[in-house]
């Protein structure tokens, strides 16, 4: 597990490698720490890690309701 603290370094390499808009996904992925109850000055990989796991399975889940209600009609 990775305890280094890469804080807004990290949340930058990371907006940069989507190859979307950086204000864009920097903002997003600000909001997502904030969130998950992180500082992003502080930020560590592992805890980057979680919030966007938490994220993704938020993510699949709303799908998968909006598939259901589909599916349902």
């Amino acid at each position: 597990m990775s305890q280094d603290v890469l804080g807004p370094q990290l949340l930058g390499d990371v907006a940069e490698a989507t190859g979307l808009p950086q204000e864009t996904i920097s903002k997003e992925l600000g909001h997502l720490i904030s969130s998950a109850g992180y500082d992003r000055e502080t930020l560590t990989l592992d805890q980057l890690r979680h919030a966007l796991a938490e994220y993704v399975q938020d993510i699949l889940l709303a799908a998968k309701e909006d598939l259901d209600k589909s599916a349902a009609r």
